[in-house]
């Protein structure tokens, strides 16, 4: 009986493992559960060496192993330890990066893919529930909404966190539109979601997420045309003006995101403690922690106290943020050029790594070309919901993955 458990093991820890991606747009409490039990699964399975083996020559295992450890060993020059490791702790995704690429099965990639896209299904039909109370029929009951903002229509995670996680299922939702289907009906069920995805992202007010969407629209229709690249570029810029000019012209909410972020940008200096100002003003002073700290950084636990500081002499009139808001100056405070090095590495190997041609290689290319920018305003590699977004996916897609000769 036992023996007949520990085959049955894999299979049980890949369904398991959807489950983990089917949380991501979720709260991320289910994740963690799902991944202890899965972590108790890989255990009791055995085969260690076989494991560690198939673990040990994964070059993306030990890059982000290093990742985190570069953070924990800032620990050793920070003075307010409680904090310290609780920062660090928002980096631990990075450390399960091990289990989830150990238990993943290549043939099921799609299940994992449909788990995701099914979660967002039903975050965008509780957010359109949500717009609907807010602005069409404030008499129908509260519906199922995160506790942030007034304007938020989120069910789960605020839209800092959820617009990104609808920007990929929306590539994903086109590439299997593009790619996959194989019949009509498939591809109106993806046509749908695609556009469902993107009147979301409309009413979700999240800029960074819609910034990510578009570049990823950009780089669909340049992979859908890759051999008509002029083609491509008029068709990205075609859509992707079309979306925003009719989310300004169709959307007060969203004309009202945009019009608030231009004159933020604009007139930063005499609007104090608005989003975009507070980003300009934390990367500034981020830079000037950085230029006293280059090498080693401020140490994880101690970036609100020196930012403070440092606020307290330049920008005295704007509120100290224990995050700057941006993952690139986040790793450089808090532990200096290593950091700076290894959250590039982060994103730019997935990046540049040869893979097989497998029809999955342009999914490869998608979630650290979504990444890269959305990172600037926002230190998203230690926000919970999307640093597992990141090492969910690259570990299902690499598994299994043996490398094309350069």
């Amino acid at each position: 009986m036992i023996t007949t458990l520990r085959e049955r093991i894999p299979f049980i820890n890949s369904w398991l493992l959807a489950g983990v991606f089917f949380s991501i747009p979720l709260t991320v409490a289910p994740a963690y559960w799902l991944s202890a039990l899965i972590l108790v699964f890989w255990l009791v399975e055995g085969r260690y060496a076989e494991k560690l083996r198939a673990l040990a020559a994964e070059p993306l295992v030990w890059l982000f192993a290093a990742y985190y450890a570069v953070f924990a060993v800032s620990l050793l020059w920070t003075e307010d330890l409680d904090w310290g490791r609780r920062m660090t702790g928002r980096q631990g995704f990075f450390l399960l990066f091990a289990l989830y690429f150990s238990v993943a099965r290549r043939e099921h990639f799609g299940r994992y893919v449909s788990a995701f896209l099914l979660a967002i299904a039903c975050c965008e039909a509780l957010a359109f529930y949500n717009w609907a109370q807010l602005h069409v029929w404030p008499d129908l009951p509260d519906g199922i909404r995160v506790e942030k903002g007034a304007d938020d229509t989120a069910p789960f995670v605020d839209r800092m966190m959820y617009t990104p996680a609808l920007a990929l299922a929306g590539y994903l939702a086109g590439h299997r539109l593009l790619f996959e289907a194989r019949t009509a009906g498939v591809r109106v069920l993806y046509a749908i979601l695609l556009l469902t995805t993107t009147l979301n992202l409309l009413i979700a007010g999240g800029r960074a997420g819609l910034l990510g969407f578009l570049v990823l629209l950009a780089l669909l229709v340049f992979q859908r045309f890759a051999r008509r690249p002029l083609l491509a570029a008029v068709l990205a810029g075609v859509l992707s003006l079309g979306i925003v000019a009719g989310g300004y012209a169709g959307s007060d909410y969203f004309r009202e995101r945009v019009d608030v972020g231009i004159d933020e940008l604009v007139n930063y200096q005499d609007r104090p403690n608005t989003s975009i100002g507070l980003r300009i003003v934390y990367a500034s002073n981020a830079w000037r922690m950085f230029s006293e700290s280059p090498w080693l950084g401020v140490g994880i636990g101690d970036y609100l106290i020196e930012y403070t500081k440092v606020n307290a002499i330049h920008t005295p009139q704007w509120e100290p943020m224990y995050n700057p808001h941006n993952q690139y100056l986040y790793a450089l405070t808090n532990a200096g050029i290593p950091a700076g090095v290894l959250v590039l590495a982060v994103l730019l190997f997935p990046l540049v790594r040869r893979g097989p041609e497998d029809g999955r290689q342009r999914i490869r290319k998608a979630l650290p070309v979504l990444f890269i920018p959305i990172c600037v305003f926002e230190s998203y590699l230690m926000r919970s919901n999307l640093s597992m977004m990141y090492v969910l996916f690259l570990a299902a897609l690499w598994c299994g993955v043996k490398e094309r000769p350069a």
